[in-house]
């Protein structure tokens, strides 16, 4: 294995962490389906499936974005569904609508946040693999 091999198949932390990452974040778009079964399903169930599952799945995402360097990401992490989740439960709407949306509006930013998070890690990755085959053509031409 030469010199050029050995750089093209390495990997960073960054690079490792952000493609588990990744991988992840795939299934988890896909757990945005699972709102479309509340037509079958009754609502406080699938509402609780993906609270659920948005609870389980924030501390490996702030763990690989730690591990990652992204600390921007995590700033904004906080900014868009940390703070709104705790306003929900600052204030008591007696307005069932306010209220609803002041108790779901967490959970939809957080799966918009999954969302553009996976399509911006997407991009980087690839960003990171045309920079190594770059490298590599530029080892390979100077032999």
């Amino acid at each position: 294995m030469n010199e050029s091999d050995i750089l093209a198949s390495a990997k960073t932390i960054e690079e490792h962490s952000l493609s588990q990452l990744q991988y992840w974040l795939q299934y988890e778009k896909y757990s945005c389906v699972a709102g479309a079964g509340i037509v079958w399903m009754p609502y406080g169930l699938i509402m609780m499936g993906l609270l659920i599952l948005a609870v389980l799945f924030t501390p490996f995402m702030l763990w690989h974005l730690f591990k990652a360097k992204w600390y921007k990401s995590i700033g904004i992490f906080l900014a868009t569904v940390i703070i709104p989740l705790i306003i929900s439960q600052l204030f008591d709407i007696g307005n069932t609508v306010a209220d609803f949306l002041l108790m779901v509006l967490p959970l939809f930013t957080f799966y918009g946040y999954t969302w553009i998070l996976s399509y911006v890690i997407g991009n980087h990755l690839n960003e990171m693999e045309t920079v190594k085959k770059w490298q590599k053509e530029q080892l390979l031409n100077d032999y």
